[in-house]
């Protein structure tokens, strides 16, 4: 089976477990899933092999480690140019957490955490002064709604969250409260 090949319900809602808790026993993932605990470690290792679960790692909260300024920079290439990957250039500034090649009139948008706007401030800067760098934008983060939430698994995840009424089964509500 390929990466690509859709998954099975159980598969669907494995996923969904491990993504809230990475840490979870194979006799406590059995259980929840209705079978062996040996029987959920080798739905979990062929999940592995296929590269749908790509490793595990603890969540850490930024403030907690004084990463208090989080923003996002659009960065464009020189107009009329053939692009350049600048993923190598921008994976070599630690600060920057996420790194996105995108359509639209900027090429990149990256995810920066820094201690401070002065910190932010010299990010920004190493970004700019990269090559085949022509312009920058920069928003800063006020508040952040959410964010690592789990991935929906499987075919049709969100419309199984709808009801008939145009409601989320989750919270009954048809929008912000």
């Amino acid at each position: 089976m390929s990466k690509n090949d859709p998954l099975s319900g159980t598969d669907a809602r494995l996923l969904q477990i491990l993504q809230q808790d990475g840490r979870r026993s194979y006799a406590d993932l059995g259980a929840d899933l209705g079978m062996a605990g040996p029987s959920a470690h080798e739905r979990v290792k062929k999940l592995e092999a296929r590269g749908v679960i790509r490793g595990y790692a603890a969540s850490v909260d930024p403030a907690a480690i004084g990463l208090t300024v989080l923003a996002f920079t659009w960065v464009t290439q020189a107009p009329g140019t053939i692009s350049t990957d600048l993923t190598p250039e921008f994976a070599a500034i630690p600060e920057i957490e996420e790194c996105h090649y995108i359509a639209g009139e900027a090429d990149y948008i990256l995810k920066i955490r820094a201690h401070s706007m002065d910190h932010l401030g010299e990010v920004v800067r190493r970004v700019q002064t990269t090559q085949h760098v022509f312009s920058t934008e920069t928003d800063v983060v006020f508040s952040t709604g959410f964010e690592g939430r789990p991935l929906p698994t499987g075919r049709g995840s969100w419309a199984a969250a709808q009801t008939g009424s145009g409601r989320t089964a989750e919270t009954g509500h048809s929008g912000p409260a």
